[in-house]
């Protein structure tokens, strides 16, 4: 008899496939030394996993409120389901776009770990959620990133003379301290990581 996966486990496979494809597209497959490849999966496949349920009411004035204000995700890669209702909206060129939800489909989101990793070649998202007027909208969302001890840098394969370092090392003790302060009031957790020389 086959084993039943929960939804958390398939969301981590389906984590573990994207990671192996974006590592792929930065050339960090297959460029060193085995025992450094693994490494670097066995850092992916034992890193924190958090899964949210949201929940957004019906608001009859929904200009009134909003269902979760900007924010880019502190990790890796978020991996979004959400249900028939309109609400997720991303940032492009200034402009809040709406994501258009898709039956039996996933929304897979850049986390901020995933731009300094990459050295910026790869973009973390600005997103919110907006209340709808008349129904209720729900949404799952599989957060994937690195153990929270470990300090997230640059690959040292992604940084030579034409692509300077752009992100300070940062860890998830870094972040709390953030979120403590009064920076996220001026700009996000991001932002404040990016170096200023660059």
């Amino acid at each position: 008899m086959r084993r039943q996966l929960t939804y958390s486990q398939q969301a981590k496979f389906l984590y573990i496939k994207l990671v192996e494809a974006v590592l792929e597209s930065l050339g960090l497959v297959g460029t060193t030394m085995k025992e450094d490849e693994d490494n670097v999966w066995k850092e992916f496949q034992d890193g924190s996993h958090l899964m949210v349920v949201n929940c957004y009411p019906s608001c009859p004035q929904p200009d009134l409120t909003l269902g979760m204000p900007p924010h880019s995700d502190y990790g890796f890669l978020t991996i979004l389901l959400q249900d028939e209702v309109e609400g997720l909206q991303i940032q492009s060129q200034g402009k809040w776009v709406t994501v258009e939800p898709l039956p039996n489909s996933f929304v897979v989101n850049v986390g901020d770990h995933l731009e300094i990793f990459s050295n910026g070649r790869y973009k973390s998202v600005l997103h919110r959620v907006l209340v709808n007027s008349s129904k209720s909208r729900m949404s799952v969302a599989s957060l994937h990133s690195f153990g929270f001890d470990r300090v997230v840098r640059p690959s040292s394969k992604l940084v030579d003379e034409a692509n300077p370092r752009r992100y300070k090392d940062t860890d998830f003790s870094s972040f709390l301290e953030y979120v403590s302060s009064c920076e996220p009031k001026r700009k996000n957790f991001l932002e404040s990581r990016k170096l200023t020389s660059v």
